[in-house]
Order: structure tokens, then C-alpha cells, then sequence
């Protein structure tokens, strides 16, 4: 018998790669975790599909986050949100964002944006999956977003975020405390 082996394509492989990276960084909050393909769209390629909702703010990667298959919603009904947290305006727009409820906390946004770690606000991360506290660095993010969060993260309530950059990102869970600097 001939057994057939099967190749991944490139698409698969930088799914693969991207989806484990998002995966760590979430159970790894705070630290950096490596991204050999830079691009929201990426991340948004390895997540999304037809039975997920999004916003996005950015139209260029709107028309590349619908190519998943994934159904374009208000911002108040999306599972992914994908914008910019550099914009106060934006930011605010933040309130809407779905949190979950005690029956559902899994009925909440996950919020990807783009952002610089090393330099900027700083930021104390405690809880779980960090031994005791990590102090972290991000630019491009409004200071009202840390305590727009605060205000929404009820745990198990509240929005997981990703803060990427060119070649990284980090996670930040709803269950993690931040403290700016």
C-alpha cells in the first residue's frame, strides 16, 4: 500500500505559524512573541471564517479581512474587532465593544491593533501566566485605552487584545491586571 503524504501550501504553513504565535502570546501575556508574517490580515487569515463576525476601521485591510469569509458587523456586534488604538476617537468608539455576560463570557471582543513594543507608555502586567509582575513598553496606543480596558475587563468579563507590530506582537488576556506607569 502506498501511503500518500500530504504537504502543507504556504497558506496553511503561515496559518499554522500565526495561529501558534497568537496562541502563545496569550498564554505568555506580555511578552513578545515572533511573527514571520507581518500583517493584521494574516492574523485575521488565521482566525476568522465564514461563522465569525468583524469590524475594522482600516479600509485597506477591511477588503482583506472579508476574504476570509467572515461577516462584516457594527462594531457593537463583533467578535473581532480590528483598529486602531493610537486615535482617542477610536478608542472611545471602544465602549461598545461586546464583553460577554455571566451566562456567555466568551460572547466578547478580541481586539487586534497595531502598536510598537520596547518604548512608549509602560505598563505592569500581573496574573495568570506571568510569574508575579512583567513591566512592558507600548507605543501607539492611547493612554484612554488602559482605562477604557479597565473598565470593561470584568473577568471572566472583558476583551482580549493583541498589540502587533511589523515582526511581533503580544498578548493580553481579559484575566491579566495592568497597571500604567
Amino acid at each position: 500500500m502506498i501511503q500518500a503524504t500530504l504537504v502543507p501550501t504556504v497558506a496553511e504553513m503561515r496559518s499554522n505559524t500565526t495561529f501558534d504565535a497568537l496562541m502563545w502570546a496569550l498564554a505568555r501575556p506580555g511578552r513578545i512573541q515572533p511573527l514571520p508574517f507581518s500583517s493584521l490580515a494574516v492574523l485575521a487569515e488565521s482566525l476568522l471564517d465564514r461563522e465569525c463576525t468583524f469590524f475594522c476601521s482600516d479600509r485597506d485591510l477591511y477588503a482583506e479581512i472579508v476574504r476570509t469569509g467572515a461577516d462584516a458587523v457594527p462594531l457593537a456586534q463583533a467578535e473581532y474587532v480590528f483598529t486602531s488604538l493610537a486615535d482617542g476617537r477610536q478608542v472611545a468608539a471602544l465602549a461598545d465593544a461586546l464583553h460577554g455576560n455571566l451566562l456567555y463570557p466568551d460572547a466578547s471582543a478580541t481586539i487586534f491593533a497595531p502598536a510598537v513594543t520596547g518604548s512608549g507608555t509602560r505598563l505592569r502586567l500581573s496574573g495568570p501566566g506571568i510569574d508575579g509582575a512583567l513591566d512592558i513598553a507600548v507605543d501607539g496606543v492611547d493612554p484612554t485605552f488602559w482605562a477604557l480596558r479597565a473598565e470593561a475587563v470584568r473577568y471572566p468579563l472583558g476583551w482580549d487584545v493583541y498589540l502587533a507590530d511589523a515582526e511581533s506582537l503580544i498578548g493580553i488576556p481579559r484575566s491579566t491586571t495592568i497597571e500604567v506607569l
